[in-house]
């Protein structure tokens, strides 16, 4: 309740107003009351006493409060109520639970005789020292004060024995078994129940008991039937809706009902037509069957509802069969159920990817080998999902079975909230959308990346989107935008990815992020990108491997905290140090106004060992840091000598460099004055190889001169154009190169190009555009140079390439020197 006005008795109750009912509430919890403060106001209409010592409720002590209306002595000592204990005719609710009143003597006659207009009574957990009697236990509640009763919260023992003034209960709806431990449930239990009992709860009991199959004749309007995790196994529970057939059920929970050493029904359950008679009859809005143990689904069993269109929520998780051989007959079946809006089947443990069985060494390559081609081979049934248009929620999470369905179609429909969390099958389906859809949140978390990306269409309306445990390390190194598909993101989860950096476009176009989650990764420094999402206000940095936050994050922080008023940093679990370097960031740490995890109290390595708390480390900083000043000045001395043995190595490097450089600026030169006489040179050297050399040319020459020269080459097998004139592509590309190169190998004298090329070398030379022509010897001796080239030998530059790797560094030094 919002608080308008308070004020405070001796024994520190708190009274409060609120301003919506105009209610006042006397908040007197865990105050070791043992009764009630006599100076609480009379016109209070909520009296809250939980959690004191109170053992006895007299006549008079509430008779004063005149207009009170709830009362709760919940987790009291109480132990007796006097004959008119709630002498309060404005009385709708009273809380008894956690007390030791028992059912069978505590409530006398009139002590609910002027509280007429109770609606709820819970009196819970008050039978714990009866519940395990094996004598029939009679309950005994004033039924004729109790008319206009309508919940009503209580134990059920061993053998409990309803008498007939429950009957007189003609107003009672919802009857809740709390601290449940019957031991036998037969047809006559509830007789004395008022028919119009609509909800029946019988959570959590704690022992297996049998259940007469005509037990719930007696709630002929039930609605609601929850026996949630109560051990008396699934067929017990199907058999126990036999008096509900042809009704309408709200819900019907059968969750976790199995149970385990039972020598009346096994563990496991196969569900058959014969188990699902009753049930299959009934109008049921929701069923949930979930961790049950069912293994098998005989004849379709599953799917014989004859009012599939009742269906609003169907929950089936956790339990162990497979849709695989009636798959499309289940699916028409999910078509029928037209107002379906909540499906969940998860946690299926059926079958491994790719399993490979051992059986022998002699025979396991082979099994492996034959297993994988009837992999191949096999056709599984598959086929395009259409999401029905009123589903709004699907949970289909950790999975391990095969996947039947390569296509889900969420074109036009209702569907909000997707779950396919650690869907490990043999394929991911492709997921398309043919008009409008309304997915909001979307979790693909536990799959790998590689498997996603790509199979969702853009989706306008998806707000949350998580992918934890998904291998993102595997998408960032290939520079792709991952999330171009849902751009309108506002919360994101990618923790548990071992991401250690993000590339430039990984992240890119989240513009709306609010929430962004990246804990349990591997990153050092924080990414550039984050500061980029001008919207965000969470941030889950926890358990990296930081140990500091830079100076312009930090300063983002605390400027995105103003704008918005708030922002949430988590940084627990990283490698922080308290050092000099991130003495800024420890200060930070503690004068930041953004809402930072753990107290602001974090665990950092010290530089001399061990580990302490940011907290201790602040509060003594003078301690801690005194020595940072200090080391200015080292840094100082340190970067002047650092200043003059860079000086002096950069006068050694050019000193021992002084050819290279001066090369280097010959060659500058001479592009100059090339450019001022308009000589156009195209390539820096042309190639004249026969077809034995192409390797030595592709493999040895081009990778120096072209990568790590920075030369551009001329070769026939690359840079000739198709269907052009031999003859005037090679004069042309002659004349365009600066040099020429002539390799050659034992087949070059017989080759076909060799004396035209030579003769237009011999005309470019002596036209004084080309410069230099190199003849090189490969694999062949330097006799063997075409005879053509004597008339102009003085001017040709001549190489043995040598066989053995010792003179090669010496060889390309003078080729260089030649090009250059």
């Amino acid at each position: 309740m919002v608080s308008c006005s308070s004020i405070d008795t001796k024994e520190k109750c708190t009274i409060k107003v609120d301003p919506k009912s105009k209610r006042t509430k006397a908040d007197c919890r865990n105050k070791n009351l043992t009764s009630v403060p006599l100076d609480l106001p009379a016109d209070i209409n909520v009296l809250d006493l939980a959690g004191n010592l109170f053992t006895f409720i007299g006549n008079s002590d509430f008779k004063r409060f005149v207009v009170l209306s709830e009362i709760n002595l919940n987790n009291n000592e109480i132990m007796a109520l006097d004959t008119h204990a709630f002498y309060l005719p404005l009385l709708t609710k009273l809380q008894l639970s956690n007390n030791h009143l028992n059912v069978s003597d505590s409530y006398s006659e009139n002590v609910f005789h002027s509280s007429s207009k109770l609606r709820e009574l819970d009196i819970k957990r008050n039978m714990r020292y009866a519940s395990y009697s094996e004598n029939p236990l009679d309950y005994n509640l004033p039924g004729s004060s109790l008319i206009n009763l309508e919940v009503l919260v209580i134990d059920l023992v061993c053998f409990p024995k309803f008498n007939s003034s429950f009957q007189k209960m003609s107003n009672l709806q919802t009857l809740i078994f709390d601290d449940c431990f019957i031991c036998y449930l037969s047809n006559e239990t509830f007789m004395n129940f008022p028919q119009n009992v609509k909800e029946l709860q019988m959570r959590s009991c704690q022992y297996f008991f049998v259940v007469e199959i005509d037990a719930l004749k007696y709630f002929p309007l039930l609605c609601i039937l929850d026996i949630s995790n109560t051990p008396i196994s699934l067929s017990q529970a199907l058999q126990m809706v036999y008096p509900l057939q042809n009704t309408n059920m709200d819900l019907i929970n059968f969750h976790h009902v199995s149970v385990e050493n039972s020598q009346i029904y096994p563990y496991d359950v196969i569900l058959t037509p014969k188990l699902m008679e009753y049930i299959r009859t009934i109008c049921i809005k929701t069923l949930d069957i979930s961790e049950n143990s069912i293994c098998s689904i005989r004849n379709k069993s599953l799917i014989l509802f004859q009012h599939p269109q009742c269906f609003e929520q169907l929950i089936l998780s956790a339990n162990r069969f497979g849709l695989g051989y009636f798959i499309s007959y289940f699916v028409s079946f999910v078509y029928r159920m037209t107002n379906l809006t909540l499906f969940d089947n998860s946690y299926v443990p059926l079958e491994y990817k790719n399993p490979q069985f051992l059986h022998d060494s002699q025979t396991l390559d082979l099994r492996v080998k034959d297993s994988r081609i009837s992999e191949g081979n096999f056709e599984k049934p598959s086929f395009t999902f259409h999401i029905p248009k009123n589903l709004k929620y699907v949970r289909v999470s950790h999975v391990m079975a095969r996947n039947y369905v390569q296509i889900i179609d969420i074109s036009n429909t209702t569907l909000a909230t997707l779950d396919f969390s650690y869907y490990n099958t043999d394929m991911f389906p492709l997921f398309i959308c043919d008009g409008f859809n309304n997915l909001t949140y979307l979790d693909i978390s536990g799959i790998e990346s590689t498997k996603t990306f790509g199979q969702f269409p853009i989706l306008k309306h998806l707000k949350i989107l998580k992918m934890a445990h998904s291998q993102l390390y595997k998408l960032i190194p290939q520079n792709v935008t991952i999330f171009n598909w849902t751009t309108y993101l506002t919360s994101l989860d990618v923790s548990h990815n071992y991401l250690w950096y993000v590339g430039e476009k990984s992240f890119e176009g989240l513009n709306l992020l609010t929430s962004l989650n990246v804990s349990n990764n591997m990153f050092q420094t924080i990414p550039r990108v984050i500061m980029s999402f001008a919207h965000l206000t969470e941030l889950d940095l926890s358990f990296n491997l930081l140990s500091m936050l830079e100076d312009d994050l930090t300063v983002w922080i605390n400027v995105q905290n103003k704008h918005f008023g708030h922002f949430k940093l988590y940084l627990q679990g990283n490698a922080f140090i308290c050092t000099c370097e991130t003495a800024n960031f420890l200060i930070w740490i503690f004068d930041t106004k953004a809402n930072l995890d753990m107290d602001k109290n974090y665990t950092c390595r010290l530089p001399g060992g061990g580990n302490n708390f940011t907290k201790n480390v602040t509060e003594d900083y003078h301690n801690y840091f005194a020595a940072c000043n200090a080391a200015i000045w080292i840094k100082l001395g340190v970067s002047l000598l650092t200043s003059i043995c860079f000086c002096i190595v950069c006068i050694t490097l050019v000193y021992n460099f002084r050819w290279r450089i001066l090369f280097y600026f010959h060659r500058k030169f001479l592009i100059i004055v090339e450019k001022g006489l308009e000589v156009n040179f195209k390539y820096d050297v042309y190639v004249s190889y026969s077809d034995d050399g192409a390797s030595f040319i592709k493999n040895i020459f081009q990778p120096t001169i072209e990568h790590r020269w920075g030369l551009r080459m001329c070769c026939e097998d690359r840079d000739f154009d198709v269907g052009a004139s031999n003859l005037d592509v090679r004069a042309r590309s002659i004349h365009k190169s600066r040099h020429i190169i002539f390799v050659i190998t034992p087949s070059f004298i017989t080759r076909e190009w060799n004396r035209f090329e030579i003769e237009r070398a011999k005309y470019e030379k002596f036209t004084k555009d080309l410069q230099k022509i190199v003849v090189i010897a490969h694999k062949t001796s330097i006799q063997n140079t075409p005879t053509e080239l004597s008339t102009i030998w003085n001017d040709v530059c001549v190489i043995e390439w040598p066989e053995e790797g010792g003179e090669l560094f010496t060889v390309w030094q003078k080729l260089r020197l030649w090009l250059f």
